[in-house]
């Protein structure tokens, strides 16, 4: 099932002509990813959780479509929806106005590394958060 993160747009992450620079659009994924998987450390930020832990959550894979701009002050939705393997998971994602028209969307791939850079299992609290949001994980 879809989670929605909102998110205010910061003058920082429009560029001099007042738009959204692109690439904040992927740093607005990984918010909602960070929102998303909250309950999995107890509402604590997952990202860090896993650098503490000795692990990374690497971007493999990026794709996106951009429809229309986002300016400073303007309200989005980030909307996520993950799919889990073993050791990666990917992020569908949509963005939004609070009116429901599409401002971007796609997929980032991630794969979960040790200190070693070598892929490893997921969290299993990582894939019980996927399973109670009604999302796609391993058997």
């Amino acid at each position: 099932m879809t989670h929605r993160t909102e998110i205010e747009i910061a003058w920082g992450d429009t560029d001099a002509g007042g738009l959204i620079y692109f690439p904040r659009f992927f740093h607005f994924v990984v918010v909602g990813l960070n929102d998303y998987f909250a309950p999995a450390v107890d509402g604590g930020h997952p990202m860090e959780r896993l650098r503490r832990d000795g692990y990374a959550l690497p971007s493999i894979d990026a794709s996106a479509s951009f429809e229309s701009p986002l300016r400073a002050g303007d309200v989005a939705h980030v909307e996520t929806t993950v799919t889990a393997g073993e050791t990666s998971l990917a992020d569908e994602f949509e963005i939004a106005r609070p009116n429901g028209d599409r401002v971007a969307g796609g997929e980032v791939a991630f794969v979960l590394v040790d200190g070693d850079f070598e892929p490893t299992p997921l969290p299993d609290a990582f894939l019980e958060c996927i399973h109670e949001r009604g999302d796609a994980s391993p058997a």
